[in-house]
């Protein structure tokens, strides 16, 4: 088995889970094997904003649909670009939410301030140092 540096604790503590910083909607166009690197917690912002991104892409293909509708062709090429947009965030949210479904078994329905919070604060609960202690040496028994 071979692991990272950052990977090995030291004296029976655990690896912290939280991020250092918030993931991005960059974050989000990394390569899926660079996805499953990051924390499950850095997914779930990265899924909410990834979502975020293909609602407002789907919102605009709309307006430019709609002004096709009455007569305006030129956004055409507009109409066409979001929809790409859209499909690209689409299988975006897929890739996220697969990774999500191995490590927590569902996928969210909705990630909302309150949930992530939710998550953070059990991450954060105290658990035990993993220690074995040492067999206790018995007692001479005196004559």
């Amino acid at each position: 088995m071979k692991l990272d540096r950052n990977e090995v604790q030291e004296n029976g503590k655990r690896k912290n889970l939280l991020p250092q910083q918030h993931p991005t909607i960059e974050d989000a166009k990394k390569p899926t094997p660079e996805l499953m690197k990051l924390s499950t917690v850095e997914l779930l912002y990265l899924l909410k904003l990834a979502r975020k991104e293909r609602s407002d892409t789907y919102n605009n293909r709309y307006i430019f649909i709609q002004a096709m509708k009455q007569g305006a062709k030129e956004f055409s090429d507009a109409e066409q670009y979001t929809y790409k947009e859209y499909e690209y965030w689409t299988r975006k949210c897929f890739v996220i939410e697969n990774i999500l479904r191995e490590r927590i078994g569902f996928i969210p329905k909705k990630i909302n301030k309150e949930f992530i919070q939710n998550m953070v604060e059990r991450m954060q609960q105290p658990v035990k140092d993993m220690n074995i202690q040492p067999p206790k040496k018995e007692v001479e028994k005196v004559k």
